[in-house]
């Protein structure tokens, strides 16, 4: 169990069981951007094997697995005090656990007191990485992409027969094929994950300009009787003010950030590149 505490950001949460629990330390007013990310989204690699036509990050075959990232996050992370570190990190990319270093890494993250946890689209998930994935992460959430359909089954299954049940399905979001995707793999796959988490289709590296259908999206989900192990991407979240999931909902990038190991820099989000200084 961690604790964090930042009261000119009305913020005080537990970390227990990978479940951050939140308070408001004055109920009667909102937490604010902390200075120190919860959560922290950390790209280690541009390569990727998927050749996903809608990547958003323009992840590439050709692309690199940047150089001394165990040296990275040691430096990085290793600096800050018990409190100002985070609760957990997703270590993504790229395919991160392709990364030669990436095994090295979940250890480093995890002897920091942080919780490691990666997206994964199913390529690449060998022993070494299943071995280290069971000792080290608190969660894996892979993509269901269409056109990687054996690749990711193969790796959910590699995974959750080897004993690690912390796993999460995500799934990309924009015309009715894609939401009657998701209603498919959510039904099969429902007894077996932690949530499946719909993100919102992105126009952002190489994705080609696409609509997400909200009407049909919404007939969808209030077909599902039990929707527990529904969950959302942040970018949902001015749709999600308009709706009632259930879900608990706070103002997106307060409590989060996105680092690069590439040029050590930080940002809003990976969907928000506008530059922050979490070390105020």
């Amino acid at each position: 169990m961690r604790i964090r505490i930042f009261p000119k950001n009305n913020y005080f949460a537990i970390w227990k069981d990978n479940v951050a629990i939140r308070f408001q330390i004055e109920d009667d007013k909102p937490i604010t951007e902390l200075e120190y990310p919860e959560f922290l989204d950390v790209k280690i690699t541009d390569k990727c094997t998927g050749k996903c036509p809608f990547c958003y990050m323009n992840s590439l075959e050709e692309g690199e697995h940047y150089n001394d990232i165990v040296n990275k996050v040691q430096t990085y992370f290793g600096s800050m005090n018990t409190n100002q570190r985070p609760f957990q990190i997703a270590i993504g990319g790229g395919n991160p656990n392709e990364h030669p270093d990436f095994c090295a890494l979940l250890k480093l993250v995890y002897d920091l007191g942080i919780t490691p946890n990666y997206t994964t689209n199913g390529i690449g998930i060998t022993e070494e990485v299943i071995e280290a994935t069971k000792k080290y992460s608190g969660g894996v959430a892979i993509s269901t992409h269409p056109h990687l359909l054996e690749k990711w089954q193969e790796a959910f299954w590699l995974l959750h027969d080897s004993g690690f049940t912390n796993l999460v399905l995500q799934t990309i979001i924009s015309d009715q094929e894609s939401i009657d995707y998701f209603a498919k793999y959510f039904n099969l796959y429902k007894d077996y994950v932690k949530y499946h988490v719909l993100l919102p289709y992105e126009t952002m590296g190489r994705a080609e300009p696409k609509e997400i259908d909200y009407p049909y999206l919404e007939k969808t989900l209030d077909k599902i009787e039990d929707n527990s192990k529904l969950a959302f991407g942040a970018n949902f979240y001015p749709w999600l003010q308009t709706t009632d999931y259930g879900v608990m909902l706070y103002e997106p990038e307060i409590m989060s950030a996105f680092l690069d190991l590439k040029n050590m820099v930080v940002y809003k989000s990976s969907f928000n590149l506008v530059e922050r200084d979490i070390r105020k």
